[in-house]
């Protein structure tokens, strides 16, 4: 029993292990290669320089060949189709191009900035979950969104009947309860 219980606990235990190291490894590069390009483009001052770490972010996408994927494997909506979204980014890298245009002491100008980083700052952020998840399905699937979640939910759970296994299962833990239950009460009579 006890050697059965080791094994569930260390099965659950070295997943959850690998799980970690390879979400770690898969944070790495989806943040060198797409996000850091994005928060940069948030931080910068200028339209030109926003334009340009835009430009990376839109460039990095495309050449993975993600196009015609969804962030989902049943329930396939425009709202998490790579191609979609890949449009609105592309109309935010269109707007960016048409403010460098403009007059930067002009309230147009000053108008546009407002937009452009209201948009970045709200809006933008479930168009990147729609670009982050796609690529995690696609790098990573075992830890891709619901996937991960089961894993998880599956690795505790082996690990939890591991533990038990390991007391002797569950009779034996109840009668371990029990006995517990009445030293506890012939001590505070006794």
């Amino acid at each position: 029993m006890k050697k059965q219980g080791i094994i569930y606990m260390s099965i659950g235990i070295i997943w959850l292990v690998v799980m970690i190291i390879f979400g770690t490894i898969g944070n790495f590069h989806y943040e060198r290669d797409y996000e850091s390009y994005w928060n940069l483009a948030e931080k910068a001052s200028t339209i030109q320089q926003k334009a340009v770490y835009i430009d990376k972010f839109v460039s990095g996408f495309k050449s993975k060949g993600f196009e015609g994927d969804y962030n989902a494997v049943i329930f396939k909506t425009p709202d998490n189709s790579f191609d979609k979204n890949l449009e609105a980014l592309e109309s935010l890298k269109t707007r960016l191009n048409e403010i460098q245009k403009m007059n930067v002491s002009s309230f147009e100008y000053q108008t546009a900035i407002q937009q452009i980083t209201a948009q970045e700052q709200g809006e933008a952020h479930a168009m990147l979950d729609v670009f982050s998840g796609i690529w995690w399905k696609n790098n990573y699937i075992f830890l891709w969104e619901w996937i991960a979640a089961v894993e998880v939910f599956f690795c505790i759970f082996l690990i939890i009947v591991g533990l038990i296994k390991m007391g002797g299962g569950l009779k034996k833990v109840n009668q371990a309860m029990k006995d517990a239950e009445r030293q506890k009460l012939l001590s505070k009579l006794g």
